[in-house]
């Protein structure tokens, strides 16, 4: 049996990040470990560009953004401009590679074990991590960053809330012809191609990520049904299908994000982050700011306790966690079901009604953290004028395109 101070299960972006955190301090033993390999989600996701930079991890963007579109197929669309760039694609496995090779030159006290993790258990004087080559780690706290895996979770009682995940299914095209330049998209969901909402992000230099994601209450889903929506929105929604027409799909990007947050985070000595917590946000599954923050958070707590010689402490991370998201979070954990698969038409009146009255900074915040929801009072106002409207059929015969910002 290895005993270490800490052990941080999965080795993609959150995990990392704590790992990073705990080696910072120097004085602890740390083993990672990861079975599928480092960063092994060669995604390119959309996160802020301000925890980019914090984490020193500019250099593995792919592009950079000033606006973002909200596009209804068939209907309305609002873009966003900002002053500046405030949203970028990440290229994830560089970006975990990097944190990696840093781990590494932080050097004493580090083991990695590629090795996947079968069944974490908690003790009275630690935690064990049961490995698929049936050896068995202690430490004195664990860091469960296992991603969709979601191991601990598995062991935990949920049946008060209903668990939902989006499956993605995409790809990264090049020869793409996109005369609009530059173009960071949220496709909103559509029963034809997919309840989870779908994207299309310009990377410059012919390339382009594109796909569509489905909402599951299952964590696994029929790959073939996916891939079938995907080519669907490749084939007829417009303008990307033409930016698409005579591209080369280079990559399948495919995927699982739990979307209903964990509750509790800190079991025991035992602290879940990342995909793992189900910490994306709520709007677009943004998972890598809420991977970063937190799981470098996670170890900050967790060195905290282990020097104190107090575990208690580690529900400061619970605590720190629900004073930053819980009212937002618990809003969309009530209507998941609701907001996912709304009509069309409601995410219409979503677009001309909500959407289009926020700034770009207010947007971002709603992106971030689900804030600048409407009132009881601007939702009723807005309903009754809409629908005097729509008897006269201007909306939805009429989608409209809004474009705010400087």
């Amino acid at each position: 049996m290895l005993t270490f101070d800490i052990a941080v299960v999965g080795a993609g972006i959150a995990g990392l990040s704590a790992a990073n955190a705990v080696t910072d301090q120097k004085e602890f033993s740390l083993v990672l470990l990861e079975g599928r390999g480092i960063g092994s989600n060669h995604s390119v996701p959309l996160t802020f560009k301000k925890v980019i930079r914090d984490f020193d991890l500019a250099d593995c963007c792919k592009e950079e953004y000033s606006n973002f579109t909200f596009h209804n197929y068939e209907g309305s669309s609002v873009e966003h401009r900002f002053r500046q760039n405030e949203l970028v694609v990440l290229d994830y496995a560089k970006a975990c590679g990097k944190l990696f090779d840093k781990l590494n030159r932080n050097g004493r006290g580090i083991e990695f074990v590629p090795s996947s993790v079968t069944k974490i258990i908690e003790g009275h004087d630690g935690v064990k991590v049961q490995l698929e080559d049936e050896r068995t780690i202690c430490a004195r706290i664990v860091i469960d960053a296992s991603g969709h895996a979601q191991l601990s979770a598995r062991f935990m009682e949920r049946a008060e809330r209903p668990c939902y995940y989006s499956h993605v299914y995409g790809g990264l095209f090049s020869e793409v012809q996109n005369k609009a330049g530059k173009t960071c998209s949220f496709l909103i969901p559509n029963p034809l191609f997919g309840s989870g909402g779908g994207w299309f992000y310009s990377l410059g230099q012919g390339m382009a990520s594109f796909g569509y994601a489905t909402i599951s209450q299952n964590s696994s889903e029929v790959g073939q049904a996916l891939k079938d929506k995907f080519e669907r929105a490749w084939r007829s929604f417009r303008p990307y299908s033409d930016h698409l027409r005579n591209a080369k799909l280079e990559q399948v990007e495919c995927g699982v994000i739990p979307i209903t947050y964990v509750n509790p985070l800190v079991r025991g000595r035992t602290v879940i982050v990342g995909d793992a917590g189900g910490m994306a946000t709520n709007w677009t599954c943004m998972g890598v700011e809420p991977a970063l923050r937190y799981g470098k958070l996670a170890a900050e707590v967790s060195v905290r306790a282990i020097r104190q010689k107090d575990y208690s402490i580690l529900t400061d991370f619970q605590d720190s966690w629900e004073k930053d998201n819980s009212a937002t979070y618990d809003w969309m954990n009530k209507r998941v079901g609701l907001f996912w698969f709304s009509d069309p038409y409601t995410w219409e009146w979503i677009i001309k009604n909500d959407l289009a009255f926020l700034s770009p900074e207010q947007l971002l915040d709603r992106l971030r953290r689900n804030e600048h929801l409407l009132k009881k009072h601007q939702v009723l106002f807005r309903a009754l004028k809409y629908k005097i409207e729509s008897i006269t059929n201007r909306h939805r015969s009429n989608p409209s395109s809004y474009s705010i910002g400087p």
